[in-house]
């Protein structure tokens, strides 16, 4: 499963690396800073889409987990009524959340002030497009894990890969004003992200419900759905929470650069670095897609040997891929960064990243890979567990601290590595050593 995954993943975060080089890219001369006003914007806007984007992987961690679980248990009538419910609960839940994040959004930006009035605004313009855009998502969410749930590995990869080559064609007619569209800038991105989005998710559909037909709408009462809502809930509530965190220790870490640094170049380097990382983070997010299937299915099925072989197994692809990329972007993410902007300053600034956070990412893939393959065995508590540790506790902390001792960049690349290490080792340590390899009834 992992190769394809990777690949779909490799896609989606190469859409959003793409956004970013056409906007870095951006040129007006009543406005010589555009291009670094434009990834300013993307870094304090994409924790807040991530966010979005959290609560839908909870979500399909959840709709994963149970569906995986009844299939193990022999219950296919009921993995379809679970992928069923799975879709309506989390449109409901997604124009609840993406509601709330509308009104919210005017008092979050405040937080942002120091970055000047242009970045603020382009990111207001870009989140008002971003935030209705994630109800969409759900969809597509959801039906991709109802297919990764049965071990498909090729068709949920398709509806990813699908929705970022959409987003990538776009950008730059809609980004630019090519032909016949309006030059939009960072509104063309997110309309470019949305209709991505809009085409992937009705694709996704096709394939669960009528390609597959492992969505039963038809025999879903109100007494299974409110029974699937519990059992789904009771993974995918603890694991939005889990998946939320990570977004809002990303955008409580741009605010404490903002406020501290008060630099628009250097909260541009540290989104441009944190993007350019991406590339080293592909197999290890392939890895928790793919794990919580085997260890959801063969948890219900009781061989609990084999849902531990799996952890392992995902550990050590990690580990030998994480260190791969961290020699590749020690010798090449310079050279990259400035593919994005020219702009020197931004360059210098993003440059240390490169030698200090890479090494440290196979632990940080061990934190999310053991949420993942916990999720599916119905305990989401220790993902939890996990990822405040990593996130609210060590990463917001440590970055906190290294910048106000350094005043520059380099204390937070050196907090984000400190965090990465710590938290992964309590992830493998407390995983292997201490938490249920058995799976929870569906």
């Amino acid at each position: 499963m992992v190769g394809p995954f990777t690949i779909a993943v490799m896609a989606l975060l190469s859409a959003g690396m793409v956004d970013m080089w056409f906007l870095g890219n951006l040129e007006d001369p009543a406005r010589p800073d555009l291009g670094v006003w434009a990834i300013a914007a993307l870094t304090i806007a994409w924790p807040l889409t991530f966010l979005g984007n959290s609560a839908n992987i909870g979500l399909g961690a959840g709709t994963m987990s149970a569906i995986s679980r009844a299939i193990g248990q022999n219950e296919g009538d009921r993995a379809k009524r679970h992928a069923a419910a799975a879709i309506i609960f989390a449109l409901l839940v997604m124009t609840s959340l993406v509601t709330l994040m509308l009104i919210a959004m005017p008092f979050i930006l405040r937080a942002y002030t120091e970055a000047g009035p242009e970045v603020v605004a382009m990111t207001r313009s870009y989140l008002l497009i971003s935030f209705p855009g994630l109800i969409i998502v759900s969809v597509a969410s959801m039906c991709n894990n109802v297919l990764r749930a049965g071990g498909e590995a090729m068709l949920p990869s398709s509806i990813m890969i699908l929705g970022a080559v959409i987003n990538m064609v776009l950008d730059p007619f809609l980004i630019y004003g090519i032909g016949p569209f309006p030059r939009m800038e960072v509104q063309g991105a997110a309309i470019a992200t949305l209709c991505g989005n809009v085409i992937a998710a009705i694709y996704g559909f096709y394939l669960a419900f009528f390609y597959r037909r492992l969505v039963d709408f038809k025999d879903l009462t109100l007494r299974s759905f409110r029974n699937a809502v519990k059992i789904i809930g009771a993974v995918a509530v603890p694991a939005m929470g889990t998946n939320i965190i990570v977004p809002i220790a990303a955008a409580v870490a741009v605010a404490i650069i903002t406020k501290l640094l008060a630099d628009d170049t250097q909260i541009a380097a540290f989104g441009l670095a944190g993007r350019l990382e991406l590339l080293s983070v592909g197999v290890l997010y392939a890895l928790s897609a793919c794990i919580g299937a085997i260890s959801g299915q063969n948890g219900g099925a009781g061989l609990t040997d084999r849902v531990k072989r799996s952890f392992v197994s995902c550990y050590k692809i990690g580990f030998y891929w994480s260190t791969f990329m961290a020699v590749v972007l020690a010798i090449i993410g310079p050279s990259l960064a400035g593919v994005f902007n020219d702009d020197p300053d931004l360059i210098n600034h993003a440059r240390p990243y490169f030698y200090i956070v890479p090494i440290s990412i196979f632990a940080y893939g061990f934190v999310f890979i053991s949420a993942a393959g916990l999720n599916a065995l119905g305990r989401p508590l220790y993902g939890l567990v996990y990822t405040i540790i990593r996130s609210l506790v060590l990463y917001v902390g440590l970055i906190f601290i290294g910048v106000v001792i350094t005043k520059s960049l380099v204390g937070a690349f050196i907090g984000i590595a400190a965090a990465n290490l710590i938290s992964g080792f309590i992830a493998i340590g407390w995983t292997m050593k201490r938490a249920p390899m058995s799976a929870k009834k569906s």
